[in-house]
């Protein structure tokens, strides 16, 4: 169903019961947003009446609960199998929701992967992986945003604070997330005149099944010892600031990554 013909959704209060409805009639597009991160991303998009379509690559109960999740805030919400790092697949995806929707305000994306392992330990088929997944999905789904986006677009992308210090074996990863940054910033400019913004967040670790994969018990023990208030991140501690950066009041903040780690580093 087109946003432009799903007037329901889009009548009554400008309030919802958690807040403003100051992404009504816009059209939001989460990459990677069946779990984690991406999910929390895409709930605080929904709930401010944004229509929300996720995209997922293998976990498709999950990206089914997460849509329901998200229609129950009354708007439409849709779930896309379609991978990232698979250029036809993003070029698919991108057109599907201009076909649905007739427009595109809003990309966030979110997937990745984490490799823990010293650079003299990595294998040339664990650079190829963490290349695909977390630099060339991120460059696939930014070049297809830069052409589709309506003017005044939001996109933003999470990276990581590990591009910024270092407390672990995660050289290729921050590398590949460094990268990333970069990119960012060269879009800022180069659409900056269609009045769109791209930005990058880059949380600290956050709990939840990404993080916890790569790490030990430990490693996780330690982490909370760097946090003055001695936890871990949370999902819900990175989408206020996702969904910040795609609101009207962040229009002047651009090319930026915002490094929200609770003061972790």
């Amino acid at each position: 169903m087109a946003a432009g013909t799903d007037t329901a959704v889009h009548e009554g209060n400008s309030m919802s019961e958690t807040g403003p409805r100051d992404l009504t009639g816009k059209v939001a597009l989460v990459v990677g947003g069946s779990r984690n991160q991406g999910a929390a991303c895409a709930r605080r998009l929904a709930e401010r009446g944004a229509s929300v379509v996720i995209s997922y690559a293998n976990d498709e109960d999950a990206a089914e609960r997460t849509r329901r999740e998200l229609a129950a805030f009354g708007v439409v919400a849709e779930a896309v199998r379609s991978d990232a790092a698979v250029s036809a697949d993003v070029t698919a995806l991108f057109a599907g929701v201009l076909e649905r929707h007739g427009r595109l305000d809003i990309v966030v994306h979110t997937p990745g992967a984490v490799l823990k392992k010293p650079l003299a330990e990595v294998t040339d088929a664990e650079f190829d992986r963490m290349i695909d997944l977390n630099t060339r999905s991120a460059f696939l789904t930014l070049r297809a945003a830069a052409r589709h986006l309506a003017d005044h677009g939001r996109y933003v992308i999470l990276s990581t604070t590990l591009t910024s210090v270092m407390t672990g074996p995660y050289g290729l990863y921050s590398g590949t997330k460094a990268a990333v940054e970069r990119m960012v910033l060269a879009a800022a400019k180069e659409l900056g005149g269609r009045g769109i913004t791209v930005n990058a967040v880059a949380p600290g670790p956050i709990d939840d099944s990404f993080y916890r994969a790569a790490e030990s018990a430990e490693s996780i023990e330690a982490a909370t010892h760097h946090s003055p208030r001695g936890r871990l991140g949370l999902p819900q501690d990175i989408a206020p600031v996702v969904g910040w950066l795609v609101g009207e009041e962040a229009g002047w903040v651009s090319g930026q990554t915002v490094r929200a780690n609770g003061a972790m580093f």
